[in-house]
């Protein structure tokens, strides 16, 4: 079951990762329809000085989780593959807040492309997470820390 989480996981950081490149390449594809939601659209609100300091947030964003993916992705392959309990919890802990903190604003923006694709992420990450858990909490972990 390891195996199988740490490809599930690997599947969620690139999701992730892929998120946060359109985050910060292409804001307009994820951030146009919190915007409608608002009253706006993107194609009206793009030049104004809110719209572009949102644009520039949103660019801020998709580089963080870029970066949050890459870093991941070392603890993915260096801990998790390996069995650590550190590795595991660092994922619940980063992916957990990264995705249920995403969720919560989605569905209190009434953003249901974003609600849709957080949800996604947190199914991802709760099977690659729970799948292998007794490798890192069951008999099989004190095999692996000793």
């Amino acid at each position: 079951m390891l195996k199988v989480g740490t490809f599930l996981l690997a599947v969620c950081l690139i999701f992730s990762g892929l998120y946060g490149v359109l985050l910060a390449f292409s804001p307009a594809t994820i951030s146009s329809s919190t915007l409608e939601v608002r009253g706006g659209t993107y194609e009206t609100d793009k030049d104004t000085p809110a719209g572009q300091a949102f644009i520039v947030q949103t660019r801020h964003l998709g580089v963080f989780a870029i970066c949050l993916s890459i870093g991941l992705f070392f603890v993915l392959f260096a801990a998790f593959n390996k069995g650590a309990p550190w590795a595991w919890w660092a994922f619940l802990v980063t992916g957990g807040i990264g995705w249920v903190y995403g969720l919560i604003v989605q569905i209190l923006e009434g953003d249901m492309l974003n609600t849709i694709l957080h949800i996604i992420g947190i199914i991802i990450l709760a099977f690659g997470l729970l799948l292998p858990i007794k490798v890192f909490f069951g008999k099989e972990s004190k095999e692996v820390m000793e």
